[in-house]
């Protein structure tokens, strides 16, 4: 999962040309995947077209948002632009600790593991569907003053926000396999996506379309036999590994 093993070659001025091509390939590379879905049947298109628009650059409810980020940055330590930073990974790891997972010595899932894969895939396409109708830009980009601590995004759109998707996303099908972690995982998948606030790279509004947006997504999937199939045989992974019945 991620996007990892993107290397720029050294030498120069190519290095620098490398490096800014390698940024943009990282803010894209969570979308360009797969292009089937594996558990989805519905039009990405009609989807996207269900998500209410975001607000305007100019709009009163923008300007509030940008206050809040602007605050945000005007309070954000050191530590927490590195947990900031730290959360830029989209694994599902992520979330083992809010499972009640040992992260110290993480047990292998390999079940869990291909089934997150599979739901990270399709939620991309949809997601990339919706920043493709919206093209809202990135808060940095509105407000100048805006210092975005990870510098990734640069290639993307804002609106809805991919990694809060991807993060609640991922709350939500572990919280039907460990129902007694649901909670757990809701609060880390709320904490997970608001880094993206403190960095200043998503409003507030982006991620509450990407947490709509995962709801959505994770209902559709629980039409789909293959995905029930899969859940089923990941769940028992998990609880297992809980010592959970």
């Amino acid at each position: 999962m991620g996007c990892a093993g993107m290397n720029a070659p050294r030498g120069g001025r190519a290095t620098a040309v490398a490096a800014a091509l390698v940024l943009t390939s990282l803010a894209g590379c969570w979308y360009q995947r797969d292009a089937v879905p594996h558990f989805l049947t519905s039009s990405p298109t009609e989807f996207a077209a269900q998500l209410a628009a975001p607000p305007g650059p100019e709009a009163a409810e923008t300007r509030a948002e940008v206050d809040d980020l602007l605050a945000l940055q005007a309070a954000r330590t050191p530590e927490q632009v590195r947990a900031a930073r730290a959360d830029r990974k989209t694994n599902i790891e992520e979330f083992y600790a809010a499972a009640g997972l040992d992260l110290n010595s993480p047990p292998r899932l390999p079940r869990l593991q291909q089934l997150a894969d599979r739901v990270e895939d399709d939620v991309k396409i949809y997601v990339r569907a919706a920043k493709d109708r919206f093209r809202r830009l990135r808060p940095y980009k509105i407000e100048p003053r805006i210092e975005p601590c990870i510098r990734n995004v640069q290639a993307d759109r804002s609106y809805p926000s991919g990694h809060s998707a991807f993060g609640y996303g991922m709350a939500y099908l572990l919280g039907d396999m460990v129902p007694e972690r649901r909670s757990a995982l809701e609060a880390r998948a709320a904490d997970y996506a608001r880094q993206r606030m403190v960095c200043g790279v998503h409003f507030r509004s982006d991620l509450d379309a990407g947490r709509l947006a995962a709801q959505r997504l994770l209902a559709e999937m629980k039409h789909s036999a293959a995905f029930r199939a899969e859940k089923a045989a990941a769940a028992a992974e998990v609880r297992g590994a809980l010592g959970l019945p």
